[in-house]
């Protein structure tokens, strides 16, 4: 029979204790074993004193007493290991011990290893996890005798909540690791990688280096042969000192053979940084510093010359591994081979945690909650907006847009400001129109009942500092609002990196301590990446951003577990959306993201829409009317207005295709492919055109390394706009080409892969001049963008069934 162990505390053993090493505590722990796993054993020793249990806090109660050999281990072996490492037993089974001490003792018994109250964790990899660990340990041993010029490398495109730190390290284990560096721009998550090595028993033989790691130390902890993880924010290593060289303390880097150099929120530097500042303006400046430290450290990624400056860090590595939940771009521009990638999904993730076989034991996805999504029409402030002249459609920025004033931060228009939130209590609830018997009165985020805790802790997302300030002085002076802890993640009075998480927590625990109503954080970016904070349990989108990528980024923050004492506290995690047009344009581009990077290439932006929205639910509410959304509605959102003057500028768009440094050495490469596209008319100089635009990148690269100014930099910039834009001009007209090909064939194509692997090849030559394979080729070496061709493609099929749907509407009339 297996023996558990339990261990409580309760009001009447509230004493303080002290030890000879400074350390202390206010309670004692009692520890004990039971023969039957529950609280059953505790209500028979306090059941009476404390009816109820009130006044008890059970620390765990079923903690299984088996020893790695299979034999039952007593409580007084785990009494003997708190003694062994000085722990005060006053009496009986009490102890003056902290929670993590005991821990500790079992850990130690459990596993057969030394008593280490920092190492209490002992969760195993959930099923995903190890598939990536044997999919990425497959991959690279081919390569481990070879002197590769070029280290392999490979991407874990996994949803936030995968859990890539510790996956990460059951790699290195895997693979008999001992020399890890992790570089990220993302200073935050330094804790993560730290907090994780240093916590779990897996990883007992490991040391962990960081800044404040003292040099010495570190140096001594590489030469000492035992598995050691290195981290480093690129910010700190792409310093130089005066005559050009590294900074003293990053030395180091620069001279060991490492193992594996992990890069983690991988995509902040995939994009090139002219390529940010178009979707996604928020942290251009880090992604430029991304783009020059990841060229430099990792030779074997490709990225823009343009922006890159040919930087020579010496950075040796065997393998490199690359972390990111929304790599998108990278994928679709031909970065990665599909065998380089493992993919893990929030489909993924849900489909697994609701199909779960209860008797393969506990659900490993139980804690992980399901999101949903509101959105909610401006109202009349709303509509004012977008039938004003001076602006092109509805857009948040604008609508929060506040400045720095003599007194502090002031919102531009206060009265909207005001209005949203009056909609946010549900003060503007009032239909607008009679609601129907089968619809749903609209819930508002702080006014219905079932958000009551999502609202209790909440994150808002705006665009700048000044509007983060503009609004805590808002909300700090409302009636209700003000009940909340406010506090604003932004500028640089909330710290920067790893030390930004540490007042945010601060700030909650005061808000639980004071009985407050929660707490509201304010955040222009900070903490949007790479943290966890697992209060956060809906997130407010008071901005407007251009890319699905970045919008889930900050979108699944709010999905992190949340559990006490074995107790799920948050099942659902909210995303209150406030420009239904915006929002449901990117859930559906991350749809077609998604089917681009599906497996099935079968998968339409329809098909991975339908299962999305399965696990995230979409609600529209315009008033006091709210309606749940299905596929059909939200492409008619997404592609609404697609007309035919609007259909034409989508395909003539310079984004649907990558002229850079990069993508054009990568078609000089290719000399069957040069070789026929010279053969037509409108490519004749199409080499001579790349070679130009190659050369041109790597002088202007050579410029901005020895700091030219701004004249020096034009004429290799106009050049390669020039090269840019006569290549430009000869793709459109096969992009055109391509649509009457897709008009003309009976299958209908839904993404660029449909049209890629058409059976009909002869009529796709006939149609646009060019062969299948060659067209093929353009899209594997990154000249045309995946994502954006396969929008296109699907607003015209948009446009193509409507205009269909409204003919067969007319003969009816």
């Amino acid at each position: 029979m297996t023996n558990y162990i339990y261990a409580y505390t309760h009001a009447g053993n509230t004493k303080a204790w002290r030890r000879a090493s400074g350390q202390r505590g206010d309670t004692w722990i009692k520890v004990g074993q039971t023969a039957n796993a529950g609280i059953d054993r505790v209500r028979q020793q306090v059941g009476t004193a404390f009816p109820g249990l009130r006044g008890v806090e059970i620390l765990f109660h079923s903690e299984p007493a088996t020893r790695p050999d299979g034999t039952d281990f007593s409580d007084h072996d785990v009494h003997r290991v708190l003694r062994g490492a000085g722990m005060i037993n006053p009496g009986g089974e009490w102890f003056e011990a902290t929670e993590v001490e005991v821990w500790a003792a079992i850990r130690s018994l459990q596993r057969g290893l030394p008593f280490n109250p920092t190492r209490i964790q002992d969760f195993p990899m959930r099923p995903e996890q190890k598939r990536a660990v044997e999919q990425t340990a497959a991959f690279f041993r081919p390569h481990e005798a070879e002197e590769n010029e070029i280290a392999p490398k490979f991407l874990w495109n996994a949803k936030m909540r995968f859990g890539k730190t510790f996956t990460t390290y059951q790699l290195a284990k895997e693979m008999g690791w001992t020399k890890l560096l992790i570089l990220t721009y993302k200073p935050a998550v330094r804790s993560a990688w730290r907090d994780d090595l240093l916590s779990h028993v897996d990883f007992i033989d490991w040391q962990y280096v960081d800044r404040d790691t003292p040099l010495s130390d570190a140096d001594a902890m590489i030469d000492s042969g035992r598995p050691t993880a290195w981290f480093a924010s690129f910010q700190d290593v792409i310093g130089r000192d005066a005559v050009g060289k590294p900074k003293e303390r990053n030395e180091t880097l620069h001279l060991v053979d490492w193992d594996c150099i992990v890069i983690d929120e991988f995509h902040f530097g995939a994009s090139t940084a002219a390529a940010r500042e178009v979707y996604d303006p928020q942290d251009k400046a880090e992604a430029a510093l991304a783009q020059m430290f990841l060229k430099a450290s990792d030779e074997s990624s490709d990225h823009d010359a343009d922006v890159v400056p040919e930087l020579d860090y010496g950075l040796k590595t065997k393998f490199h591994l690359h972390l990111s939940g929304t790599p998108f771009k990278a994928i679709t521009n031909g970065d990665y081979a599909e065998s380089e990638v493992f993919n893990w999904t929030y489909i993924d993730e849900q489909r697994e945690k609701s199909g779960w076989d209860e008797s393969k034991g506990r659900n490993p996805y139980a804690s992980l909650p399901q999101m949903q999504m509101y959105t909610y029409a401006m109202g009349a402030p709303g509509r004012e907006w977008v039938a004003d002249g001076e602006f092109d459609g509805f857009d948040l920025n604008t609508y929060f847009k506040a400045k720095k004033t003599a007194d502090g931060y002031a919102f531009e228009r206060p009265d909207y400001v005001a209005s949203f939130l009056d909609l946010i209590r549900g003060k503007k609830a009032l239909p607008e129109k009679v609601i129907e018997q089968d619809e749903a009165n609209a819930p508002f985020p702080y006014e219905a009942a079932e958000f009551k805790e999502a609202v209790r802790h909440s994150v808002w997302y705006l665009q700048d500092v000044a509007a983060c300030e503009a609004m805590a002085e808002l909300l700090r002076n409302d009636p209700f609002f003000s009940t909340f802890e406010i506090y604003v993640a932004a500028g640089t009075k909330a710290k920067i990196g790893a030390k930004a998480l540490e007042p945010l927590q601060a700030a909650i625990r005061y808000a639980e301590d004071t009985g407050k109503s929660g707490s509201i954080t304010l955040s222009c970016g900070k903490l949007m990446t790479g943290v966890t904070v697992p209060e956060w349990s809906s997130i407010f989108m008071l901005r407007s951003l251009k890319a699905p990528e970045s919008y889930f980024q900050a979108a699944f923050r709010v999905q992190s577990p949340w559990t006490t004492d074995g107790e799920i506290k948050k099942k659902t995690a909210y995303v209150f959306e406030f420009d239904p047009n915006r929002a449901l344009s990117l859930v559906a581009l991350y749809g077609t993201e998604l089917a681009n990077n599906s497996a099935d290439r079968k998968a339409t932006q329809a098909s991975v829409l339908g299962e999305l929205i399965n696990f995230l639910p979409i609600f529209a509410i315009d008033g006091g009317r709210m309606e749940q959304l299905d596929v059909r509605a939200i492409l008619d959102w997404a592609h609404g207005g697609i007309g035919a003057n609007a259909l034409a500028r989508r395909w003539r768009s310079v984004d649907l295709y990558n002229l850079n440094g990069v993508t054009m050495d990568r078609l000089l490469q290719d000399a069957d492919l040069i070789a026929e596209l010279e053969q037509i008319e409108d490519f004749r100089t199409i080499r001579e055109e790349a070679e130009k635009i190659v050369t041109a990148s790597k002088k202007l690269a050579a410029v901005k390394r020895v700091g030219g100014g701004a004249s020096e930099q034009r004429k290799p910039k106009n050049e390669i706009a020039d090269k840019r834009k006569s290549i430009r001009d000869k793709l459109k007209k096969v992009s055109a080409k391509v649509l009457i090909f897709m008009y003309l064939t009976d299958f209908r194509e839904e993404r660029l892969a449909h049209v890629i692997e058409s059976l009909d090849t002869e009529l796709f030559l006939r149609s646009t001049g060019l062969s299948l394979g060659s067209y093929s080729r353009l899209t594997e070496i990154g000249v045309i963008d995946v994502g954006n061709m396969t929008d296109a493609i699907q607003k015209f099929r948009y446009f193509e069934k409507k205009s269909i749907e409204g003919l067969i509407g007319a003969e009816g009339d």
